[in-house]
């Protein structure tokens, strides 16, 4: 009997496992910041976190922006086309992903902004 349920229970459980892997692999993704990019050489995709500086530029309608990312030590150029995060703004952390070009700009293809109101430690009043 035991063995008559033992196998499909097993099935089971390692299809389970593996939605669970699975589904977990996509938050824990490594992110460098500009220090740790700047002290690599790297030629493929890589995410880059840091702050937003207030060099902001927006042209085509705010669809092409290029603004300036630093984190404690280093900053970096960005160019990036594509829609906006909605709290995209100076100061806001966010989290790029693309290639640094020779030309020591970073071309961003997704720009993923971090929600500060999360970890913020005054109440919301309105």
């Amino acid at each position: 009997m035991i063995v008559r349920w033992g196998i499909p229970a097993a099935i089971v459980a390692a299809c389970v496992g593996y939605l669970i892997y699975s589904a977990s692999g996509g938050s824990s993704e490594y992110y460098l910041t500009v220090s740790e990019l700047r002290s690599h050489s790297t030629s493929g995709f890589v995410r880059v976190a840091g702050v937003v500086q207030n060099d902001v530029q927006k042209t085509d309608g705010g669809l092409h922006v290029t603004f300036t990312e630093k984190d404690t030590t280093a900053s970096m150029p960005v160019d990036y086309k594509g829609t906006l995060p909605d709290i995209f703004r100076p100061g806001i952390t966010v989290v790029a992903e693309g290639k640094l070009g020779a030309d020591g700009v970073f071309h961003a293809r997704t720009l993923l902004a971090k929600c500060p109101s999360r970890f913020s430690t005054t109440p919301y009043t309105q």
